[in-house]
């Protein structure tokens, strides 16, 4: 995931973009460890590097996955076909920072190379020109793009670009989003430092009466806020956000679900100074610190079980990780729900966090949907353990996609 920037402020780049071993045979460049790559200011990982994959012939296998893979994984193969269930009549919003300067002609190779139908893309400016950090925010740009897309493949794709990585233009692409109703869904696989602002809460409450769903990637760099050294982080830490932590996704040969366990870099913990929700008390997630927990929910993340991205300026095909892929993952299955919502004459889900919390989960995981329709990782550990039920490495877990879509597609009070 990426890090905003505000001023002189700067932190540690969340994108992660991972490396097969082998491939450094094959004479790639890599960066150092710890070393910054050309044009990310602090995009290189202790244990993640960024290499240039564009000689690499694309096969799936279960530490490159595919769309397909993920598909059969999560459940939602079945929904893909289906104009009722796979985000048709329905647009994701994506806010990056940057963009990417080959976006449109990226997502027809990376559609053709694995069998996607054609996109409806929709590249927004609103502050004019925008930066240019092909190595960086590019690869995220069509992470986002792309991933979004492998979920809801019905689904239009509107694409704001901010001007620059500082929270200021990222919130204003929120706000340009919301002012012209763009979508029901909104995407950000980035995090800044600071807390959840006022400007935030202010959106996302219009976020809420438009019934607009906001997500926000966790973080990649394990536990943060009370009890942990590292400050919350925006826009992860605000209480209607549905904020989206990472697992390490483990298939067969042939893509079928084995399990998936917490993600060490899954950012995720507690807010300091904000007060526990009454959805988080009564799903009895309360801790010591009664305050507000996150993440609220997970999907694959860990670049050893990364995915496919194509993106020409930065060198053409890589295998990423991080929660910027589980983000757009979470936002193209919220379209594909919401297309469900639509045909049964249902308004789109908006702040989902308490009906997840309350009904699909239940005091203490308790409800009868729980285990019909997600997978709850037991082990892992990002500085706090995963364990049976919510917690703050993986959130209530990942989505079993045709009986969670079927749970929120067609219950009015969600």
């Amino acid at each position: 995931m990426r890090e905003s920037v505000d001023g002189s402020k700067r932190r540690r780049s969340r994108a992660a973009v991972v490396l097969l071993a082998f491939l450094v045979s094959a004479g790639l460049a890599v960066p150092a460890a710890g070393a910054v790559a050309p044009g990310v200011a602090g995009l290189a990982h202790t244990d993640l590097v960024t290499v240039r994959a564009a000689s690499l012939a694309v096969t799936c296998s279960t530490s490159a996955l595919c769309p397909s893979t993920v598909r059969q994984a999560y459940g939602v193969s079945s929904l893909m076909s289906n104009a009722t269930t796979n985000g048709t009549g329905q647009t994701v919003v994506l806010i990056d920072a940057c963009g990417d300067s080959g976006i449109v002609s990226d997502l027809k190779t990376f559609d053709s190379t694995f069998g996607l139908p054609a996109a409806k893309i929709t590249v927004y400016t609103p502050q004019g020109k925008p930066c240019s950090d092909p190595f960086g925010w590019g690869i995220e740009t069509a992470l986002d793009v792309e991933w979004a897309h492998v979920l809801a493949p019905g689904a239009s794709i509107a694409l704001v670009e901010a001007r620059t990585a500082s929270t200021t233009d990222l919130y204003g692409a929120w706000n340009y989003s919301l002012a012209h109703h763009l979508g029901n869904q909104i995407s950000n696989s980035w995090g800044g430092s600071g807390g959840c602002p006022s400007t935030a809460r202010h959106l996302l409450s219009n976020a809420t009466s438009q019934h607009v769903t906001v997500l926000a990637s966790a973080g990649d760099s394990g536990a943060w806020g009370s009890g942990q050294t590292l400050a919350a982080q925006q826009p992860a830490d605000c209480a209607p956000v549905v904020t989206v932590g990472g697992t390490t996704l483990h298939v067969s040969s042939t893509g079928g679900y084995i399990n998936e366990t917490g993600w060490s870099g899954s950012g995720g913990g507690y807010v300091p100074k904000t007060k526990e929700p009454k959805y988080e008390s009564t799903a009895k997630i309360s801790d010591s610190y009664a305050e507000l927990a996150k993440p609220d929910v997970a999907a694959v993340a860990d670049p050893n079980t990364g995915v496919w991205v194509y993106e020409s300026a930065g060198g053409g095909w890589y295998i990423v990780g991080g929660t910027s892929v589980a983000c757009p993952i979470w936002a193209g299955f919220f379209a594909d729900v919401n297309d469900q919502r639509a045909a049964g004459s249902l308004a789109a889900l908006g702040n989902v966090d308490p009906f997840l919390y309350t009904t699909v989960y239940g005091a203490g995981g308790t409800s009868a949907h729980y285990a019909k329709t997600m997978n709850d990782p037991i082990y892992g550990n990002n500085g706090w353990a995963a364990g049976t039920g919510w917690d703050p490495v993986t959130g209530l877990g990942s989505f079993q996609g045709s009986a969670l879509a079927a749970l929120l597609g067609t219950s009015p009070a969600a």
